[in-house]
């Protein structure tokens, strides 16, 4: 049955208002990205300081320590920073080395961010070789608080080794984080799980990411409409309805496919299905 021309006017406003919300995401995204680069040049220079000076340090120390085992022999054992020298001795290597650590994994997190909100048209480009599983690790790390807070059995499957498949890395991140924190907030109790699993397809040649979680689960009059813009079952929490409809439209523009299964009380499984790069004879 043809639609009347005010149901044709309606439904091409929406469409309109929803390429519009589209937009002002990805504006929003860049602008995300210019700040990040910002900070993290920033958070960077310290970072490094802390990272090249931490061995220096301890190497100082290991030379001074013949010296002061001298003295506490001749005079006993004394206080460094309140604490018996006899015990400082062995925590300071320590300290150290975690102090290195920390710098270590704070520099990383930067890193990621900074690939995450990659700014500018290279972003939409999709030229990169890309690993799935090295992109589902960083994403992890990007919302690994997340994570921590909504459960404490995560389950993670990678593949021994993906071959690569074709597009911007910083898009299909934004992806699998979303995913990835739909999974979080589905959850109710912390004793729930998510488990994410990278494979290969064969038959269809693509690389396949599944997030699945033991959460609340989605009914099945919603589960065909997730990908809708303006479609959210979480409205009342700040949901916009966007994360999902931008998402599809990510995966779309990569030839891939986002599928939904879920059972009501028992959880949601997600997969991302993405081909593999074309070989030049193929183009």
């Amino acid at each position: 049955m043809e639609q009347s021309p005010a149901k044709k006017v309606e439904s091409r406003t929406k469409e309109l208002q929803a390429q519009q919300l589209q937009l002002l995401h990805a504006d929003k995204m860049a602008s995300l990205g210019v700040l990040v680069s910002g900070v993290a040049h920033e958070i960077n220079n310290p970072c490094s300081i802390l990272t090249l000076n931490f061995p220096f340090i301890k190497e100082a120390f290991e030379d001074a320590t013949d010296i002061l085992d001298e003295h506490q022999a001749r005079q006993g054992d004394f206080l460094v920073a309140g604490v018996s020298y006899q015990r400082f001795k062995h925590m300071l290597p320590e300290i150290l080395d975690d102090m290195h650590i920390a710098s270590n994994k704070v520099k990383g997190i930067v890193e990621d961010l900074k690939s995450f909100a990659v700014k500018g048209e290279a972003s939409h480009e999709k030229t990169e070789q890309l690993d799935l599983n090295l992109l589902t690790n960083r994403s992890i790390r990007l919302v690994t608080n997340q994570i921590k807070n909504s459960t404490n059995h995560l389950e993670v499957n990678l593949a021994n080794s993906l071959p690569a498949f074709k597009g911007s890395g910083s898009r299909i991140e934004q992806v699998i984080v979303n995913l990835i924190l739909n999974a979080c907030q589905a959850l109710e109790d912390k004793s729930q799980k998510i488990i994410i699993t990278s494979y290969f397809h064969t038959k269809h040649n693509q690389v396949v990411l599944s997030i699945e979680d033991q959460g609340v689960g989605i009914d099945q009059q919603h589960l065909i409409k997730l990908t809708d813009p303006f479609y959210t079952t979480k409205r009342q929490s700040g949901g916009t309805g966007l994360g999902l409809s931008v998402s599809a439209g990510i995966v779309a523009d990569h030839q891939g496919q986002l599928t939904f299964k879920s059972t009501l009380g028992k959880g949601t499984k997600v997969k991302l299905s993405l081909p593999l790069l074309q070989h030049e004879s193929e183009l």
